[in-house]
């Protein structure tokens, strides 16, 4: 079965393709876009895909026990991201230049269409003596006083187990939006080390120039 072509992210038809591949009995392989540092997982990470429900990819990562749900913006089809074609060269101030290699941090796509990824979720838990459970999925709360650190890879578990895809939702955009507001900070902090890097530069040559 020949893959679709793939994009930088998994695209409608790349889940059509995993979903086929699942069906025949294959397990496909795909490749995490952010690390995941609670289970140890570098970007570009290889998993074994074990199941496509909608949008949601459930993932057993390599060197992982756990299968794990991502959506189509945490996952793309090859190890590395396809180049992009390279603009023509042109003369630009150093200041433009440094611009330019930022600007990746404020054209990071949001990762749910129409709406603003929440900073905070909480998802409460409530089982009755009735011998039943539900739960409520909260966004943008305040952490609770008094609540314990938990590894962020035992909430993927848990959340993974109670099967609530909006609460799997809620959790993956609240991570994405993490990540991406430190993507943006280290391509910050990268342009900042290249401008004085390039004015260190400048005063040495001036140095070397001076009689």
């Amino acid at each position: 079965m020949t893959p679709p072509p793939t994009e930088q992210t998994l695209t409608d038809a790349d889940l059509t393709h995993l979903a086929a591949e699942i069906a025949e009995g294959r397990r496909p392989t795909v490749y995490l876009r952010e690390p995941v540092p609670g289970l140890g997982l570098a970007a570009g990470a290889s998993g074994r895909v074990v199941a496509v429900d909608g949008t949601t990819v459930t993932v057993k990562p390599a060197g992982v026990d756990d299968q794990l749900p991502f959506e189509p913006v945490e996952l793309r089809m090859t190890r590395q991201p396809k180049p992009a074609k390279a603009a023509p060269a042109k003369r630009t101030a150093p200041s433009a230049k440094i611009a330019s290699k930022a600007a990746p941090s404020k054209a990071s796509p949001p990762r749910t269409a129409g709406a603003r990824a929440p900073r905070s979720v909480a998802i409460t838990v409530y089982v009755g003596a009735d011998n039943t459970a539900s739960l409520r999925v909260t966004r943008n709360v305040s952490k609770p006083s008094g609540a314990q650190d938990i590894p962020i890879a035992a909430v993927h578990k848990a959340v993974a187990g109670l099967g609530d895809r909006d609460a799997k939702a809620a959790v993956a955009d609240v991570l994405a939006a993490a990540r991406d507001a430190a993507a943006g900070r280290v391509a910050d902090l990268q342009a900042e080390l290249l401008a004085a890097k390039k004015s260190l530069a400048a005063i040495e040559r001036a140095k070397r120039t001076q009689p």
